[in-house]
């Protein structure tokens, strides 16, 4: 495998990431951005699953998103290793679903939790209004019920937490639990209370997935809730023996609404018996960005070693709001463009949906193409595999960068691998004739009616089949991308000659030379309604951060010291993480 000795050697000059690479026990390595550490990850676990796993067992690599799964299965198989038999990878909820509640709910005695299915959101949502109807009645200050309630649920309570937050809510969460077991149906808060059960509660289980799954590989830990935390935990610690390879980043942890606690990951590092490694090797930033970034940050932790010289970070003053703030992005957009850089190199970010709206609008009337993906369905291993075989179908290897082999693999992934094997070569040929301007609803439901054929349909997993609905109602005739075709479907997975838009929290895991970040106003960024020294205040500082640190040559930050609001302008001024950092 020339990929894997290759990644090796790499890893071997760098001091840290060879000492992560090559101990043998429990090891948490933190890294900041641009540090290597999901290259460190997937080399160790492809090292793993050919030099210390025998046959029939496996590793599994986990992370919270599937976008950020599918990066770990494009790693993997570019270092020669197939995905799916020895190198399991997934989300923790995929993993939580079908390597523990599955295999284990009815020898537990919860035989009836290997039959539900994943609720789809509009049921889930529909469930929780219902239930804030039931117990408060007609009282009109329920603004902040559904969210406290799902942030609890996100944190597996036990009793006597439940009842710090008081009868409502706890009456609450337990209608909306009852409404969707009435429909058989449970959503990812669920998932992970049911597994967090199942290894807490049953040494069989966890003796099972030792014998199973003797090393377990996380990335992004810092992105884990407390269920997730637990889980992770009673595996390789309590009871488990599973040996345990995470990653991460505290200051990078801006889910905060997954019920993420950063400081889990600090946690863990400093337990008993585990081998704690640092990163300090910055192969991103320049020098002027990443100590721009350290300055965000409040200048907190030790300084990262960066390789790269030089990087540019300016701050300005758009007075006219954020269409000048877009007008001025575009002309130098346009100069970059006229200088040689490649729009897919160039990032626009901002803090929300609606910003992001606003700019793509504006680049448009300049002509600028842009990579802005409208929140119709979610990405799933589905939804990302179709993505994925329009981008071959319309691009090829070589511009796609996808090899079609490695995209049947992943249909054979899907459900029953027998079945999907006999409707290999229909979605072969489907692809093979699909042209650029084919209708993408007309490419999707091609592919669609050859998983009905072989009888995988019906089988999907939940979130798979939920995302698919969402997908098919989108492309359709009076969907948001009725208009789109094989070719603009297939761009949702590349980048190719458009730049990107995103908000400030999507941002993460990607990497551009040039990035502009937009509406850095007081109010939008730290949002109003968070305290100094709140946990969303310090979310939203490391989601400035986070956003800084996707560059490697410029940043330039953009503001007008207002914003307009439905109420009125809100004149502000400048985000105050713009003057704490001495960007302003």
């Amino acid at each position: 495998m020339p990929g894997l000795r290759q990644a090796m050697a790499e890893l071997e000059s760098n001091p840290e990431q060879w000492e992560a690479f090559q101990h043998n026990g429990h090891c948490v390595v933190l890294a900041p951005p641009g540090s290597g550490k999901t290259k460190l990850l997937t080399t160790k676990a492809v090292w793993l699953a050919n030099n210390a796993v025998a046959p029939g067992r496996g590793v599994p690599c986990i992370t919270l998103t599937n976008p950020a799964a599918a990066e770990l299965r494009t790693r993997i198989r570019r270092l020669g290793q197939p995905v799916g038999r020895t190198i399991v990878v997934g989300t923790v909820h995929s993993f939580a679903w079908s390597h523990i509640i599955r295999p284990f709910a009815s020898a537990a005695g919860f035989p009836e939790w290997s039959t539900y299915k994943l609720a789809p959101r509009g049921e889930a949502n529909a469930a929780m209004r219902e239930a804030i109807r039931r117990v408060f009645g007609t009282r009109t200050e329920t603004r902040y019920v559904d969210s406290t309630v799902r942030r609890n649920r996100k944190l597996c309570l036990n009793e006597e937490g439940w009842n710090a937050t008081g009868g409502d809510i706890r009456a609450v969460a337990l209608e909306y639990e009852r409404l969707l077991r009435g429909k058989d149906s449970v959503d990812f808060d669920d998932v992970i209370a049911m597994a967090v059960r199942l290894v807490e509660d049953h040494p069989f289980v966890r003796t099972v997935l030792h014998a199973r799954y003797p090393y377990l590989m996380v990335d992004e830990y810092q992105d884990l809730a407390p269920g997730l935390h637990r889980i992770v935990t009673a595996l390789s610690f309590d009871g488990g023996s599973t040996t345990l390879f995470a990653v991460g980043d505290p200051d990078q942890a801006i889910y905060g609404w997954t019920g993420t606690r950063p400081e889990l990951l600090l946690e863990l590092a400093e337990r008993q018996p585990v081998h704690r490694v640092d990163l300090r090797i910055n192969y991103r930033c320049g020098a002027r960005i990443a100590a721009a970034g350290r300055r965000i940050l409040g200048g907190v932790g030790s300084e990262a070693v960066t390789i790269r010289g030089g990087g540019s970070v300016v701050a300005r003053c758009e007075p006219d709001g954020l269409s000048a703030q877009a007008n001025y992005i575009a002309g130098r957009i346009l100069e970059l463009q006229a200088d040689g850089a490649l729009l897919h190199e160039v990032a626009v970010l901002a803090p929300t949906n609606a910003d992001c709206d606003e700019l793509v609008t504006a680049f448009r009337r300049h002509g600028i193409p842009v990579a802005w993906r409208a929140d119709v369905y979610g990405p799933t291993p589905l939804t990302i595999m179709l993505e994925a075989f329009a981008a071959w179908a319309s691009c090829g290897r070589e511009d796609s960068g996808y090899k079609l082999g490695d995209l049947l693999d992943q249909w054979q992934q899907l459900g029953d691998r027998e079945a999907l094997r006999l409707g290999t070569d229909d979605v072969v040929a489907i692809v093979l004739a699909a042209g650029a301007d084919m209708p993408a609803s007309e490419f999707v439901e091609a592919v669609v009616t050859v998983m009905e054929s072989v009888g995988v349909l019906d089988a999907l997993r939940s979130d798979d089949a939920n995302e698919l609905d969402q997908m098919r109602e989108a492309l359709g005739s009076s969907g948001e991308m009725a208009s789109s075709s094989v070719r603009d479907l297939g761009r949702l997975r590349l980048r190719d000659g458009r730049v990107e838009i995103s908000t400030m929290s999507a941002s993460k895991g990607l990497e551009f030379d040039h990035v502009f970040i937009a509406a850095l106003e007081e109010g939008k960024l730290p949002f109003f309604s968070s305290a100094r020294g709140s946990a969303e205040w310090d979310e939203d500082r490391r989601k400035f951060y986070v956003s800084f640190t996707r560059a490697r040559e410029t940043v330039e930050v953009l503001y007008s010291g207002w914003y307009a609001t439905n109420w009125g302008r809100k004149s502000n001024g400048p985000s105050v993480f713009l003057r704490e950092s001495g960007l302003v």
